[in-house]
């Protein structure tokens, strides 16, 4: 059991000492990017920091894809040793693009410029982040200003290709615009136009309606209810009376005679009831000047309560017109309303189905550009390092 324990603090104690003969350099170059930033972390701290420390640090965080590790690291670069900010602000910027910060990267990459105005691969980058953000036009700017001062790019036709691209889409984002603009405009105008329509529509013919009826109601009752009793041809009772007086005494008279005549040729008892006979017609038609009087002032409430009648109808009718017509208004502009939404919906889906796609497209080469050899960065000592890593940081 000892010599067990011996020999398992032997081996840990000579590879310890393995792992830091090395150097952090020397194992991140031999893309031993675990240990390396063990080693590193340990040299920094005892104060072992060459130019390239903090630098070597960050990206071998990167490899690990310990993205907030690797930002601390170039953050501490850049305080410790801010003469190194062009490769330490633009590797920092890489790191920000991989976690699709891409506004932050865009700032990183600026202060890389900042260090260097001749670091055009910079530019580069800062222009796939620009598109990764969506600014397609600052993006398209930033991949000519590239072109123009980087003409022997291996892969300028890919970019030229890009920039025709976005180009592209920068017009048709600017038409869609306009035509959305415009149909907005057209529908607006439309419901308004429907609007005013609808309004005379609704309102004038039932007003007519109602005014309509009233007149029929009135033409209807306007014979008054002792016209009726009169007959057709209605006149004064008054003038009536004294008509009817004259008729009415000469009858009486030839009656009288006659009935006289039979008494005295037949001798008829029936004579003493002879005055208890009463003609209905004459009874009828002889109104006193009272009743007359009476008569008429029925017929004025009649009328009065005939009109009050009328107008309770008008106003009835008036207030379900004017509900039913603000119900239709109401249910028009829900529809148009529904409709409108449902049309902008599906606009909008469609939209942004095929700004996803397009936007795809962009990104995939922005990605291909940001990933390749042309943008390779390494510390600064191009000549001095030499490795291959998979998804390695530009």
């Amino acid at each position: 059991m000892k010599k067990l324990k011996v020999f398992l603090f032997t081996t840990l104690f000579f590879s310890g000492t393995y792992l830091f003969c090395q150097s952090g350099e020397s194992l991140f170059k031999e893309n031993n990017a675990k240990d390396a930033v063990q080693v590193l972390e340990y040299e920094i701290i005892n104060g072992q920091v060459s130019e390239n420390s903090y630098n070597f640090l960050g990206l071998g965080y990167y490899q690990l894809g310990e993205y907030e590790k690797s930002l601390d690291a170039f953050k501490r670069g850049l305080k410790a040793q801010p003469e190194n900010a062009k490769i330490l602000s633009y590797n920092m910027g890489n790191t920000y693009y991989a976690l699709k910060d891409y506004n932050s990267a865009v700032s990183c990459y600026s202060d890389a410029l900042k260090a260097d105005p001749l670091f055009y691969d910079a530019i580069l980058n800062r222009a796939n982040a620009l598109l990764m953000a969506g600014q397609l036009l600052s993006a398209k700017e930033e991949y000519s200003d590239y072109l123009v001062k980087a003409p022997d790019n291996p892969q300028r036709e890919r970019i030229e290709l890009l920039i025709k691209a976005l180009e592209d889409e920068i017009a048709r984002r600017e038409e869609e615009a306009r035509l959305l603009a415009e149909q907005n405009k057209a529908q607006w105008e439309e419901y308004d136009g429907n609007l005013a329509e609808d309004k005379i529509k609704d309102f004038s013919p039932d007003w007519e309606l109602v005014d309509g009826d009233i007149n029929d109601s009135k033409n209807e009752n306007e014979e008054p209810e002792w016209e009726r009793i009169n007959g057709e041809n209605p006149h004064p009772i008054a003038d009536n009376r004294k008509k009817e007086e004259v008729k009415d005494s000469e009858a009486d008279k030839a009656e009288s005679s006659a009935y006289w005549e039979e008494f005295e040729q037949e001798g008829n008892p029936a004579v003493a009831n002879a005055e208890e006979i009463v003609n209905d017609e004459e009874d009828w038609l002889a109104f006193s000047d009272e009743e007359i009087d009476e008569m008429k002032e029925l017929e004025k409430q009649s009328q009065a309560e005939h009109e009050k009648w009328l107008e309770n109808e008008r106003r009835k009718r008036e207030e379900i017109a004017s509900r039913e017509a603000q119900t239709k208004k109401k249910e028009q502009q829900n529809a148009l309303e529904e409709e409108k939404r449902m049309r902008e919906q599906l606009l909008e889906e469609m939209r942004k189905s095929e700004e996803e796609r397009r936007k795809k497209l962009l990104e995939d080469v922005a990605n291909s550009l940001q990933g390749s050899d042309s943008t390779n960065l390494t510390s600064g000592a191009e000549d001095l390092i030499d490795y291959d890593l998979e998804g390695e940081l530009d």
